[in-house]
């Protein structure tokens, strides 16, 4: 966590604004639904780093419906109507499907950290947050996952972080706190 603060991305305007946005499309303790999530809605700094997922009832694959741009540039193809099954392999395939699949099994939000190497600047620390999103009101199920991705350089760390399950109250918590410490943008 972050100098007392309740979430470990506190400090990443990328992934509060997106947390403020599902948080503020939630009604009481479900998760907002899919008719809520409009990207023309968003802080359009925001948009950039989306990417909205959905199960495909093939084990943990998903299927990528949404991609912003700065992903499509930094990772240098875009993954828009393509599944986690033609676009990573090996290893890191097991990794981001196995993310994936627990949001979804769990209904809850998560933030993983990893480190990647960039030909342009070197090591960057890469931070993903993953939240559900139900079909409809009637659904306790996720349908979809809205993502966001960020990346700051930064040397490996010795050990990597283990992806965290965060709590609803903690997010509407830390949503609170960033609001305060004008960490977000307006809508």
């Amino acid at each position: 966590m972050t100098a007392g603060l309740p979430l470990p991305f506190a400090d990443d305007r990328i992934l509060l604004n997106l947390a403020a946005y599902w948080s503020a499309r939630r009604v009481e303790d479900a998760m907002p639904l899919r008719s809520t999530i409009d990207p023309l809605d968003m802080p359009r700094r925001l948009l950039p780093f989306l990417a909205l997922a959905e199960p495909t009832g093939e084990g943990q694959v998903v299927r990528f419906r949404l991609v912003g741009t700065e992903l499509v540039q930094r990772f240098k193809r875009d993954a828009t109507g393509k599944t986690s099954a033609e676009i990573y392999s090996g290893p890191y395939r097991q990794h981001m499907e196995q993310l994936y699949a627990i949001v979804i099994g769990r209904a809850q939000p998560l933030y993983a950290e990893s480190t990647q190497r960039w030909p342009e600047e070197g090591m960057s620390r890469v931070r993903r947050l993953l939240l559900p999103v139900a079909a409809d009101a009637d659904a306790r199920r996720v349908a979809f996952v809205l993502g966001a991705v960020s990346w700051s350089v930064s040397a490996a760390p010795a050990k990597q972080p283990e992806p965290q399950l965060i709590p609803m109250q903690a997010l509407e918590k830390g949503v609170l706190q960033a609001t305060f410490r004008g960490m977000l943008d307006a809508l």
